[in-house]
């Protein structure tokens, strides 16, 4: 699989002549971004069937990739894992990024190590603090396992892309099983990236090239004047009397004009030992090169060929390659009257590969205008743009420029959350919230299908024109709201939480709780299928509720002392609700105390035959709700049963001496 090339807007301003294109736009603002490496110490392990540590694999990826990084990207290195083993705060920005990438990051590249524990969301933490208000920003992400260190990576990812929007990142997983690998996906999903499955090293290199280029981290090929150090002069045919020596040039097509846009070339020698000679970029090239045979590569952008080439002594020869490929020129529209997309995701793929096979296509990239150079042929073509989608399959003639105008009918939904309701919306929410939009989908385990998800302030979804359901969620509050988006909308909606306040304190007799008092506290709401939406044992704990009908509970530690009470709550209330806990207490003995313990188990009924206490103490002390209770104790003696009364505010003891 050949490697995606991103290729510059000014490698095709030839190409746009000779096809009649239209200018492009000048390179994208340079980008930050931090690549995070996993430095567990399962990256000793293998990745199918190379042989290399996969640690080992990762470093010769990044050492390959550095020198074609923009001198003008801000780009770090992060790892995790890497210095200490079990520690699960080893997680370590090594590089912050900044300009000259390629100088800074080649000595820590060679000394990176795998030896810990795989602390991910540590690292994620600390790579989006380290370019935190850069823009645009990236991580990539390559990991070869999940986090193990007990972190809801996807909470975690889901504050972060609160908190920096426009964060996008990619991950590659590297020999995940299904189950893993759709627990992980949830990075990608919430913040705009990709995902990668890479199951062999083929698949890492063209994950870590589609994710580089959708980064926009690599360096563009510039047009360049061709050689002319030592002698050497290019031309598309030797003048006569020219020097012996190969004159080579391309084209795209058998009869196409010749290249004037900068080419890679690699001569090699022919035969088992194969030896570079040259490895460069020119339109054309002009080589001195001694009598014997030789393999002619010619690549731009996707198109490649290569020749087989007798070079004579004394003589001057010629060599035109073929490339054989055409102008993929691509723009993507929400409407017809809409502007051009400013950077939507392009994806290309063989037409024959598998439809299901998503994970490896030819080329990745996000812009407004891209072109690439593609190998003629049949094209799935597709973009993205949000979860608005569109494909087309396309053919690509030789020495042909191809348009892909993509209109994919979509629209944009800009949520945010008030604390009021739809009559007086009130302050707006801008934290806590979790905005879920769904569709109708009869396959679906409840008839809907989740589309898309964001924890941010104030999220902008770009949607298939259609009808959606929105769904805000708090901690404690939930609001449901079904909404049409057509072609072309801009659809701007506040969801009104109709918020009530409400503060919750206990008493226990008639007294205020005492601060050592273990007091845990529900909220269940009642309407439809009653649920508990919140437990927390706070002393005082104060909830944001959506407007409907609640229960409202206190318990004394694990006794069955219980108070209860039902509140109807209306959007902006607030109240406070004391919560009054009765009970006794009370001290079961028999024998004067005199049985050991292990002698005697004990075993506490209420009236309706649940038991509330079971203890092997010899006296064992509890607290319960007032009321009538049937006591048994299982002796080496013989057993006993017997019913006691407590009574609120009591302490008692029954001395069941004698029975």
């Amino acid at each position: 699989m050949p490697r995606p090339l991103n290729l510059p807007v000014a490698s095709f301003a030839a190409l746009a002549l000779l096809l009649g294109a239209a200018p492009a736009r000048a390179q994208d603002a340079a980008p930050t971004a931090i690549i995070v490496v996993d430095g567990s110490g399962s990256m000793w392990g293998n990745l199918g069937t190379d042989k290399r540590p996969k640690i080992e694999m990762v470093r010769e990826a990044l050492r390959a990739l550095l020198p074609s990084l923009r001198t003008d990207a801000r780009v770090g290195l992060a790892s995790f894992g890497h210095r200490r083993r079990g520690n699960c705060g080893d997680a370590e920005v090594i590089v912050p990024p900044e300009p000259d990438s390629a100088v800074r990051m080649s000595v820590p590249v060679e000394k990176m190590n795998a030896m810990g524990k795989a602390p991910i969301a540590l690292a994620l933490r600390e790579s989006t603090n380290a370019i935190a208000g850069a823009s645009p920003a990236s991580i990539v992400l390559i990991a070869d396992d999940l986090d193990n260190c007990g972190q809801d990576v996807c909470a975690m990812v889901g504050e972060l892309h609160a908190s920096s929007p426009g964060l996008v990142v990619h991950t590659l997983a590297l020999g995940f099983d299904k189950p893993k690998l759709d627990q992980i996906s949830c990075i990608a999903q919430q913040t705009g990236g990709k995902l990668w499955d890479a199951q062999d090293a083929a698949g890492f290199d063209s994950a870590l090239a589609q994710a580089v280029n959708l980064a926009n981290l690599q360096n563009a090929p510039s047009a360049t004047t061709p050689e002319t150090a030592q002698g050497k002069t290019p031309a598309d045919k030797p003048d006569p009397g020219a020097p012996p020596g190969l004159y080579l040039s391309a084209g795209l097509g058998e009869q196409s004009a010749t290249l004037d846009s900068p080419v890679h070339w690699r001569i090699a020698k022919s035969g088992a030992d194969g030896a570079l000679i040259r490895d460069t970029r020119a339109a054309a090239l002009y080589e001195k090169l001694e009598p014997g045979t030789y393999d002619i590569e010619a690549q731009l952008g996707l198109a490649k060929a290569r020749q087989t080439v007798e070079v004579v002594a004394d003589t001057a020869m010629q060599v035109r390659i073929n490339l054989n490929g055409g102008v993929l020129k691509m723009q993507a529209r929400s409407t017809n009257s809409a502007p051009p997309l400013p950077s939507p995701i392009f994806t290309v793929t063989p037409a024959n590969a598998d439809v299901a096979d998503t994970s490896a296509p030819l080329w990745v990239g996000r812009d407004t205008y891209p072109e690439i150079v593609l190998p003629s042929g049949d094209y799935n073509v597709t973009a993205q743009n949000g979860i608005a989608r569109q494909q087309s399959k396309l053919t690509i003639a030789a020495a042909t420029g191809t348009s892909f105008n993509s209109m994919l009918q979509s629209g944009s939904l800009e949520l945010s959350a008030t604390r009021g309701a739809a009559a007086g919306q009130g302050d707006p929410v801008t934290e806590g919230v979790t905005f879920i939009l769904s569709q109708d989908d009869p396959d679906a385990p409840n008839g809907r299908r989740e589309v898309a998800r964001s924890a941010a302030a104030a999220p902008t979804f770009m949607l298939p024109a259609g009808t959606y359901y929105v769904n805000a969620r708090t901690p404690s509050a939930e609001v449901r709201e079904q909404i049409a988006i057509g072609a072309g909308d801009i659809v701007k909606r506040a969801v009104p939480l109709s918020l009530a306040h409400v503060k919750l304190a206990a008493t226990l007799g008639g007294k205020p709780a005492a601060e050592s008092s273990a007091i845990t506290y529900r909220v269940i709401r009642l309407d439809g299928e009653s649920r508990e939406i919140a437990r927390t044992i706070a002393k005082v704990p104060e909830f944001d509720l959506s407007a409907g009908r609640y229960r409202l509970e206190a318990a004394l530690g694990a006794s069955n002392v219980i108070a209860a009470t039902e509140i109807a709550l209306a959007a902006g209330q607030a109240q406070d609700i004391t919560l009054p806990l009765e009970g006794g207490s009370v001290t079961l003995k028999r024998d004067g105390g005199g049985a050991a313990t292990g002698d005697v188990y004990w075993e506490v009924r209420d009236e309706k035959q649940r038991t509330v206490l079971r203890s092997s103490q010899a006296q064992p002390t509890a607290v319960l709700a007032p009321g009538r209770y049937v006591v048994s104790a299982e002796t080496s003696d013989q057993p006993l049963r017997n019913t006691i009364e407590i009574k609120p505010n009591e302490h008692r003891i029954f001395d069941f001496s004698g029975q």
